[in-house]
């Protein structure tokens, strides 16, 4: 393939990827401005309409490993199809909602698809761009979050005088032109040693996953020493804890691991790893 037509390849994906990264990103900004309003809709408590958030990020959490390794097996042009086509009816479902568990079922839908959209971009990436380019096209996937948090509220406001369900109507068009255009973009890309999924392991992460994430959002940072003995705390924290290890094991015991115990031995992965997960808890006190 000549340089040049190289080049406009490499440009039309990651724009394609840049369109739906932000696309997903911009869901966890567009929906602060929308939940008064989703609030009043549904005659609900504060306490409620915090699980439009939290089940977002509870799901898009299990979505990343389950898509990521999905990616690995399946090819990354279905899997980041399948994942921007869970998110479009997982927003269909909240702006048609009736009874607030409907939309909470589809704010999980849209997390469990938006948790692929984003790994599997960064993969498609590191399969197709040459090394030379790859860290500015991974800066520019990244650089996305920033924008959709600027943007992302000054647009939910703009659309709340519609309603708030235009904020996950306006999913529906750029998850359709998304889908369209990876069906010719996207390669059907998959790791080269046909890497088997290891379903067990991949359900044990979720639920450990899950775990952790619920119990640290149940901690009320005002009470804490008080929140931090009740079940819905401590019962979740614990079932981390003792999920962890058995995880851990298995991933040393399996053929294709879903996290590879090898990374670890590197200093570098050891100490960018207790950052994130530092920069984590702090974001969720």
């Amino acid at each position: 393939m000549p340089a040049e037509t190289a080049a406009r390849s490499e440009r039309a994906i990651l724009g394609l990827l840049f369109v739906g990264v932000l696309m997903g990103a911009l869901d966890i900004a567009i929906v602060a401005p929308a939940l008064p309003a989703i609030r009043s809709a549904f005659h609900i408590d504060e306490r409620s309409v915090a699980w439009v958030l939290t089940a977002y990020v509870l799901c898009n959490l299990i979505g990343t490993s389950v898509m990521a390794t999905l990616s690995d097996s399946r090819g990354r042009r279905p899997i980041y199809i399948l994942a921007v086509s869970l998110f479009a009816t997982g927003s269909l479902v909240v702006a048609l909602s009736r009874t607030f568990p409907m939309l909470l079922a589809g704010r999980a839908l849209q997390g469990f698809g938006a948790g692929g959209i984003f790994p599997v971009a960064t993969a498609v990436i590191g399969d197709l761009f040459p090394v030379e380019r790859r860290g500015r096209a991974l800066g520019l996937i990244g650089a996305v979050f920033g924008v959709a948090f600027l943007i992302g509220p000054i647009i939910g406001g703009v659309l709340l005088l519609l309603g708030w369900p235009f904020l996950f109507l306006l999913n529906l068009p750029i998850a359709g032109y998304v889908i369209w255009r990876a069906r010719t973009l996207l390669p059907v890309t998959r790791a080269a040693h046909g890497r088997a999924v290891d379903v067990p392991g991949l359900a044990l992460l979720s639920i450990l996953l899950f775990a952790l994430a619920f119990g640290l959002n149940r901690i009320d940072a005002e009470h804490f020493g008080q929140s931090i003995r009740t079940p819905q705390v401590w019962f979740f924290l614990l079932s981390f804890g003792a999920l962890a290890p058995i995880f851990w094991l298995r991933q040393k015991r399996v053929r294709d691991p879903i996290v590879q115990p090898a990374f670890f031995k590197s200093r570098q992965v050891v100490i960018a790893s207790a950052l994130a997960l530092g920069a984590g808890l702090s974001e969720s006190a």
